[in-house]
């Protein structure tokens, strides 16, 4: 990440906070905002364009999206204001805008629908062909994501993963599922630790694992159990860049490290 784009990330929290009424549908917006401005160059090279004055870039977000509501257009205009060092970052900017707007007011486990999905997709080579593949338009993307979890995921969760599945930004379908699944647990105020076991771990347990880990960590955490029957016992936990390793498949690698 450049320098001006750690400055100016600052933009998205008040670009937000500004908005106080924006619900779901200006989420889907600043999506839409988002996926236009990617398919025209010119005009996102112009709003990155840190020659052209803040006012300037601002008025000509506003030009190019009248069509939407009013609080995403507002939204990407006080983005637009910010200085980026790559305009893939004001891209990302406006899409970690809509996520916080789409998870403030919902009382579902977000994080947790998008976590089951990616393991779906994760064990499925066809359905990940089908999502993440050349192959495929967007919108028959949009409609498989939308047949397999209409009614198994919220709206909210739904807005997000259409939004994923027709703008990847070069990325595979899997790495997408699993930054969200974290922008997500962050618009929430939490860090997300993923949990792998080879069996599932019950609610109990869960919880005693977690408030350790709070306090070890010193901060608010959502734990993401994923199954691995791989890693024949044990867990192994992931916080950021940190890992927790303590898997018998790890212990048995290192053992067959140390024999030589």
């Amino acid at each position: 990440m450049g320098s001006a784009t750690s400055q100016a990330r600052a933009g998205i929290d008040e670009a937000v906070q500004a908005q106080p009424q924006a619900g779901l549908e200006d989420a889907r917006d600043l999506f839409r905002a988002s996926r236009a401005l990617e398919r025209s160059p010119q005009v996102l090279s112009s709003l990155g364009d840190a020659v052209s004055s803040p006012d300037s870039r601002a008025a000509l977000a506003q030009r190019v999206l009248g069509q939407l509501g009013g609080a995403a257009v507002s939204i990407v205009a006080h983005l637009a204001r910010q200085r980026w060092s790559e305009t893939d970052d004001l891209l990302a900017a406006i899409d970690e805008a809509a996520v916080r707007i789409a998870v403030r007011s919902t009382g579902d486990d977000v994080v947790g629908e998008i976590a089951s999905f990616e393991r779906i997709v994760a064990s499925d080579a066809q359905l990940e062909l089908a999502l993440g593949g050349l192959q495929g338009s967007a919108d028959e993307k949009s409609a498989l994501v939308h047949r397999l979890l209409s009614g198994r995921a919220s709206e909210t969760t739904l807005a997000i993963l259409d939004h994923l599945v027709r703008a990847p930004r070069g990325r595979r379908i899997g790495q997408r599922l699993r930054s969200a699944a974290k922008q997500v647990a962050a618009a929430a105020g939490r860090s997300l630790a993923t949990v792998t076991t080879a069996r599932e771990i019950n609610p109990a347990q869960l919880d005693r694992l977690r408030a350790g880990l709070e306090r070890q960590y010193g901060r608010t955490l959502q734990l993401q159990q994923v199954v691995d029957p791989a890693v024949l016992g044990g867990l192994r936990v992931s916080i950021g860049d940190d890992v927790i390793d303590g898997t018998v498949r790890s212990k048995l690698t290192d053992l067959r490290l140390s024999l030589g």
